[in-house]
Formats: C-alpha cells, structure tokens, sequence
C-alpha cells in the first residue's frame, strides 16, 4: 500500500505523468463545479478522463487491465450516477484499476490535498481532447471515446449534403479519429446523385443500377475523391428509407462498412417527373435502386451485420469497430 512518503519522493520524476491525472480533474472541475449534471454530461466528462489515459498513459498496452474493458464495465455506471460524487468515485474506482501508485483521478474537493502531497506541480489544461464537434448544414458531427468520429446524416435531399459529410469527415481525421460512425438513422432518402456523392467519401467503383421494364439497366458510380479510409459503420433503422437504404447497402455489399441496427424500409424506388403539355407533372416510380449483380433493396430493407435496438445501437456500432467486427 502506497504511502504519503513514497508519494512524495517519487513526485519530482512522476511530474509529468501526475499532471495528467490533475489535468483530468481540473476539467471536470471546470465542466461541471459541483452541479449535478446528469447522463448526457456525464457521459462527455466520462469520456474526457477515460481518453487521457488512452491517449496520455506511457504504456496502456502494458496495463494489468484492458482499459478499452475498463470503458465498459464504468462508462454505464457513471452515466447513472446520482450526483456528483457518485460520478468521481466511479472515475476514482476505474483509475485505481492502473495499479501503477501513481496516477489516480482527484475529484475537485480532494485537489488541495494532492497538492500539499506532490507540490504546485503545472496542470495542463484539458481543452481539445474529446471536443471535435460541429454543424455543416444539416450535417452534425463529433468525437467521441476510443477515437471514433461520428457524422449525423439527416437527408440526402438538402442543398449541399455531400459536401457536409465531406467537411465533417475531414476534420474527424484531422482530430486523430480512428475509425467513424455514419448515422443514417430516420433519413429519408433524397437524391441519387447525393447518394452517389457520399458513397464517394468513403469508396469507388460502380456500386447500384436501377432496374426498369422500360430500358437497360444503367450502372451508377460513387462519385468524388475517396477521403478517408478509416474502419466504417453506419446506422440503420426501420425508418431509413430510399437513397439512403442505397447508400448503406451498397457500403455493406462492397465491404467498406459494418451496418448496424434495424432493417431499413425496404422502400428504394426510383421516381422521375414527367411534364404534361399543360404544365403538370407527373411523378412515377419508374424503377427500383438495386446494387449490382444482387437483388433489389425494394421490399426487403438492408438487414444490418450487427442488430440492435435503438437504445444501445450507438455503443454496438463503437463495439463493432473497436474490436474489430468486420
């Protein structure tokens, strides 16, 4: 068992390290003073200490524990922490889980206490990490734990949508995510040229045709400079409809993505206005959307890799990615 004497002597060659486990605290400090925040902020400030030491630790593949494990097991229990309190001693349980007799995590009230152990050593600040967020559009994105990036994509029929999701991804990478999360969840469908365009970000080739009993089918290419070749998964659910069904199949079938969720609408046909002399149109549902050389999407959805409910399809896509399913 570590003692006051030992924490001091070893404080002068652990300066570094110590500032690390302050850092944490000051930013919980910082986030969130005394208040009782609840699920959502917990689980940010969560995810805040626990990357520190993903990213800040000397050796955490030499760890006793695995701290992706370590995620797991504490991430739920400090989500449902009752108060403040609650929350830093989960974060005070998980961090004695090192097992080093060093580093530790300091709930605010206990930061003087330290600081009479070790000295005024320096706190760095922890303002960046974890903090990769945005808006483009429609297009929302963040960062979230274990360095997964994630890119909300509501529609495919705004003014621009292709060029979010592009934006978003690139500044994802440029934050150090390792692999991404594209939720589709409730997205309507929009147009096959957006479809083509996201799909784009993310792979090449020929991917759809849209069968008719009117004419051949046509090949549709992911259209744009891939940008990113970081692990994928996309969410899915029953109200994924349309070109956005397209979209998540097609980086199913070609191997770019893990799905994962609920079985789309099944609803993917392809619609074109027809001018009448006297000024109306007519809309018809000329085709259905279909990737190639396989059946058509229409009436039988996207069935995910890795079905979940709408409450922890989140976590399951990060799980996905993190350990490694397809």
């Amino acid at each position: 068992m570590r003692t006051a004497r030992h924490l001091r002597g070893a404080a002068g060659l652990l300066a570094w390290l110590v500032s690390m486990a302050l850092a944490g605290a000051t930013f919980a400090a910082g986030a969130a003073g005394t208040r009782s925040a609840g699920g959502a902020d917990y689980a940010q400030r969560f995810d805040v200490a626990w990357q520190l030491v993903d990213q800040r630790y000397w050796d955490v593949g030499g760890l006793k524990v695995d701290w992706q494990a370590m995620r797991r097991e504490y991430r739920p229990q400090a989500v449902a922490a009752a108060d403040d309190d609650a929350f830093y001693a989960v974060l005070e349980k998980m961090y004695a889980r090192i097992g080093d007799d060093h580093s530790r995590f300091v709930p605010p009230a206990r930061v003087a206490e330290i600081h009479r152990e070790y000295g005024d050593l320096p706190c760095l600040g922890v303002f960046g990490m974890a903090q990769v967020e945005g808006a483009i559009g429609h297009v929302s994105y963040r960062m979230l734990a274990d360095a997964v990036g994630y890119v909300r994509l509501p529609d495919l029929a705004s003014d621009g949508v292709a060029q979010a999701v592009r934006s978003a991804v690139t500044a994802l990478q440029a934050g150090g995510a390792r692999s991404l999360v594209l939720d589709l969840r409730g997205n309507p469908g929009g147009r096959l040229v957006s479809m083509m365009q996201v799909a784009g970000i993310f792979t090449r080739g020929f991917l759809w045709r849209v069968v008719t009993r009117w004419a051949l089918p046509l090949p549709y290419p992911a259209i744009g400079p891939v940008a990113t070749e970081l692990p994928l998964a996309v969410l899915v659910d029953g109200d994924v409809n349309s070109a956005a069904e397209g979209l998540a199949g097609a980086l199913q079938r070609n191997g770019r993505a893990v799905v994962v969720g609920a079985r789309t609408a099944g609803n993917v046909e392809a619609v074109l206005p027809f001018c009448l002399p006297d000024g109306s149109q007519a809309w018809i549902a000329t085709g259905v959307l279909a990737p190639l050389g396989a059946p058509t999407w229409e009436g039988r959805g996207v069935v995910p890799d890795v079905p979940s409910g709408p409450a922890d399809a989140l976590d399951a896509a990060v799980k996905a990615l993190t350990e490694g399913k397809p």
